[in-house]
């Protein structure tokens, strides 16, 4: 059970719609962990955490646990110097943000979570209907625009056990100028995923099911992060089938597996909030190839620019990740309906005939909101967009 400053570190939580809380307590060191559902963005989520912890009048040094999926992301730790000075008047919030600690290490924090007993403001088998908006432009030359699609793409997602996730969509179409699958009502991702986290900021994901781009099977992922977050090393492999809705014989699904393959390497550069992305891959129809990706991350907006060579061929284009109205989206009940918390995009300037014709670089995902600021968890990213909201907030 948790003591009395426990409880009220958990009742303040809850209170800012925090999920899945969990609390210890020792002589020297009150310990919490928290999920944001409620908050669209990571930074904000953790500001209002820590100032819910804050004032929650804690005891000792004060570390906080950052959950997604109910796996741990971040460890936020502040010593009871610092606390003690901004609850006496002598240091503001923004001088908490600065001084506060933010790794991905999470170690001894979990090991101190160990025996903390059961989670409060569970998320397990709590259900939303999350709408995605979907666009779909592609040419086959540099001057011409020639196929659109605009889609409203509807999901049930529902976390089930600690990492585990399942996601079930229906693609709506809306216009377009293409035939066949692209006019009927459709599958979209269908898929089951555990996500695991091994000590020492390792890793790793299983998901499957059926994906965007026509696949349905399997992929797994590790990833290794720095304990500052600025760099990460990942590996993916997949095997996959042919997966479309024909006129003939209704949700078709080939045989076939191909194989997909990359190594990924990923570098945040702080002064600047810009990600540099490398990825050496063997693609769905088995081309090679090496993609970079340069995102510049504004708050909640990722823009960013991208360039793939692959068998000879070149490519390229841009990407962005925009919010969409609703910064906050209380759960109440089993069933919560919601907007996508971004609108994601990217687009290709197709090099020629034969990139398109063989297909090269073809990917997919495995999850409606893939992109560059959902789940964003890193500790200069977010520590530097705390301070700025505040900022912000004081100079209105």
């Amino acid at each position: 059970m948790c003591g009395t400053v426990n409880a009220q570190v958990t009742k303040g939580l809850k209170a800012i719609g925090m999920e899945n809380i969990q609390c210890a307590q020792t002589p020297e060191t009150t310990t919490v962990s928290f999920e944001n559902n409620v908050y669209r963005s990571t930074y904000n989520g953790v500001g209002k955490a820590v100032d819910a912890c804050l004032k929650s009048h804690t005891e000792g040094n004060l570390q906080l646990v950052v959950l997604e999926n109910r796996m741990p992301r971040l460890c936020v730790s502040l010593p009871d110097t610092l606390t003690e000075a901004y609850r006496n008047g002598e240091i503001g919030l923004q001088q908490v943000y600065e001084r506060m600690g933010i790794s991905v290490d999470t170690d001894k924090a979990m090991e101190a979570l160990r025996d903390a007993g059961k989670e409060e403001a569970s998320s397990a088998w709590k259900m939303d209907l999350v709408v995605y908006p979907g666009l779909f432009l592609e040419n086959n030359t540099f001057a011409e625009l020639y196929t659109y699609a605009v889609n409203l793409n509807p999901a049930v997602e529902m976390d089930l056990w600690k990492g585990g996730k399942v996601t079930a969509q229906v693609v709506f179409p809306i216009a377009t100028n293409l035939g066949g699958e692209m006019k009927k009502i459709r599958p979209g991702i269908i898929a089951l995923s555990q996500d695991v986290r091994f000590r020492h900021n390792l890793f790793g994901k299983v998901t499957v099911g059926n994906f965007t781009n026509n696949r349905i099977g399997a992929q797994v992922e590790m990833k290794y992060r720095s304990d500052n977050g600025r760099l990460e090393l990942g590996a993916l492999l997949g095997s996959t089938g042919f997966s479309a809705v024909t006129a003939e014989d209704g949700w078709y699904i080939g045989t076939r597996q191909r194989f997909n393959a990359a190594v990924t390497a990923s570098l945040y550069e702080p002064h600047t909030n810009i990600q540099f992305d490398l990825k050496a891959s063997r693609y769905v129809y088995g081309d090679y190839g090496v993609r970079g990706d340069c995102t510049r991350h504004f708050g909640e907006y990722a823009i960013g620019l991208y360039g793939i060579y692959t068998n000879g061929e070149i490519n390229g284009g841009f990407h962005f990740a925009i919010p969409l109205p609703g910064k906050k989206w209380s759960r109440k009940g089993f069933l919560r309906v919601k907007p996508a918390d971004y609108f994601a995009w990217a687009y290709g300037m197709v090099a020629d005939g034969k990139y398109i014709e063989e297909q090269m670089g073809r990917t997919y995902n495995t999850r409606p909101d893939d992109n560059r600021s959902s789940g964003f968890y890193q500790p200069d990213y977010i520590r530097y967009f705390l301070i700025k909201e505040l900022q912000k907030e004081k100079s209105k």
